[in-house]
């Protein structure tokens, strides 16, 4: 409750890997209505710059409309520094090669990075043991596999 008791709307954000942006690209309902009616819901879609990549496939074209559509709807997070050393520092701590793994680490990275604006993040991925390894015990994101 805000200091007046009026209640303020939770702040959500929902993060893609690249399963979840590279299904609406394609064109999976599911995920084109949330992408779709997230802003009127006050939801923030983000995903990494390296996941843009990932979800690339030059078979769909670089300028498939779903693509620009949806990327025009989603924030795409920049791999600062401060993004890095969190992702360096999820790798240590799950004990995982960058290798393998950086990719995962670093969108690990946004969505903790996300919980300082957003009361509520959740991460849809096909990657749920990954990312349960890279977040451990996180209680700050809800890891929301994709099906």
């Amino acid at each position: 409750m805000s200091p007046r008791g009026i209640r303020t709307p939770l702040q959500r954000t929902y993060v893609f890997d690249s399963e979840a942006l590279s299904r609406a690209v394609r064109g999976d309902k599911e995920l084109k209505q949330i992408i779709k009616i997230a802003p009127e819901l006050g939801i923030r879609i983000a995903t990494s710059a390296l996941t843009t990549l990932e979800a690339f496939d030059p078979r769909r074209g670089a300028q498939h409309p779903l693509w620009d559509w949806s990327l025009s709807r989603i924030t795409v997070v920049h791999t600062s520094d401060p993004i890095v050393r969190t992702a360096r520092r999820l790798l240590a701590d799950a004990g995982l090669h960058g290798h393998k793994y950086a990719i995962d680490a670093v969108l690990a990275a946004v969505a903790l990075a996300e919980t300082a604006n957003s009361d509520q993040v959740a991460l849809f991925t096909s990657d749920n043991d990954d990312m349960e390894k890279l977040l451990g015990d996180s209680t700050t994101v809800l890891i929301e596999p994709l099906g």
